[in-house]
């Protein structure tokens, strides 16, 4: 309940009603005032029946309750609660009480708001005032300045007219003279027709085309790395019967890996060659020398780029585990076989090379 106003069980007119009725009287008093409280008059109707069928009770127990204990105020045709009716009629009055109260602040904070507003209003206006003030006499200033400025520019105005006039008359005559002269030729239109003069002067013009070949640019040679991707599509064609889709990625794989087979061949003992035809004989070597099974059911630049130390791990394991039978010495995994020891070490990255 919102009101505690009930009383306790052990008060005289409830342990009266529970001699009577047994603690039964107690649930139906508590329930009566849970209904009191929720009705909007806070009465109810003498209709014992309707509020004993509520209750699943006896309608002579629920009358006994109301009239017999002096826990309700009976009147003709309703009853009611004077301790629920006394607890609410307080409670209304303390709650009207605070809210005067409240207004009363809420006024004296809005004057309280008002006089800060009209205070700080003030201020406003007196600092944009001064800031006008100052506006303005800065406009003035910049006023001045811009005359100022206009009067220096006209002066350099007339300064640089009169420089242009003494240049003028300081001319000499070796200039007016290069001033009088043709055009310079440019320097590859003076190459053409050089070159065109002479293949006239020696009838070049009607010769072979391997004669006329000195006027023609040489081809363009191709760098490590186009020469490298060669080796490798080549290889790839041979192993697989379908050319190989080269990406941006494959270059930038390929040129990392000649750097490695560089840095393999320049810590040797003793070093070997690092050259383009070097590098490149020795990456052919090493692409016919890859006998890791993944890496040639995923054969490509980037993964041999990427495993480059393992595959060089494996290769040197096998290298190991080559024997003499008497016979031949051979790799593992059916790669082909070498003649003699000295041939295998011949291979790629070996000291002899």
């Amino acid at each position: 309940m919102k009101y505690n106003c009930i009383k306790n069980s052990d008060s005289p007119e409830v342990m009266r009603a529970r001699m009577e009725h047994g603690m039964a009287a107690y649930g139906i008093y508590v329930a009566l005032m849970q209904l009191l409280e929720e009705n909007e008059d806070h009465k109810l109707s003498k209709d014992y029946s309707m509020i004993a069928y509520e209750m699943r009770t006896d309608v002579s127990v629920v009358q006994s309750v109301v009239e017999d204990f002096d826990l309700f105020e009976v009147e003709e045709e309703y009853f009611y609660s004077k301790e629920l009716s006394d607890t609410i009629e307080q409670a209304r009055k303390v709650s009207e009480a605070r809210a005067r109260a409240g207004r009363a602040g809420g006024a004296a904070k809005a004057r309280n708001f008002a006089e800060n507003v009209k205070e700080s209003s003030s201020k406003c206006q007196a600092n944009a005032r001064k800031n006008v003030a100052n506006a303005s006499e800065s406009l003035a200033n910049a006023t001045n300045s811009l005359a100022n400025a206009t009067e220096i520019l006209a002066n350099a105005s007339e300064s640089i007219a009169n420089a242009r006039k003494n240049v003028a008359n300081a001319r000499n005559p070796k200039e007016n003279e290069k001033e009088n002269l043709p055009p310079k030729t440019p320097i590859k239109e003076k190459e053409k027709d050089n070159c065109l003069s002479r293949r006239l002067s020696s009838n070049e013009l009607f010769l072979s085309p391997e004669r006329t070949s000195a006027c023609k640019k040489s081809p363009k040679e191709h760098t490590t790395c186009h020469r490298g991707r060669q080796i490798f599509e080549a290889y790839f064609l041979e192993l697989y019967g379908e050319p190989y889709y080269w990406q941006a990625k494959d270059a930038k794989a390929m040129n990392s890996i000649l750097k490695k087979i560089a840095f393999a061949r320049s810590h040797k003992n003793p070093p070997l060659p690092t050259d383009d035809d070097s590098l490149l004989k020795a990456w052919s070597e090493f692409l016919h020398l890859i006998d890791k099974t993944w890496i040639m059911n995923n054969f490509s630049v980037n993964k041999i780029d990427s495993q480059y130390n393992e595959i060089v791990s494996e290769m040197k394991n096998h290298k190991q585990n080559v024997t003499s039978n008497g016979n031949k010495y051979r790799k593992e995994s059916g790669v082909p076989k070498y003649e003699s020891k000295a041939a295998y070490e011949s291979g790629f990255g070996s000291a002899n090379r």
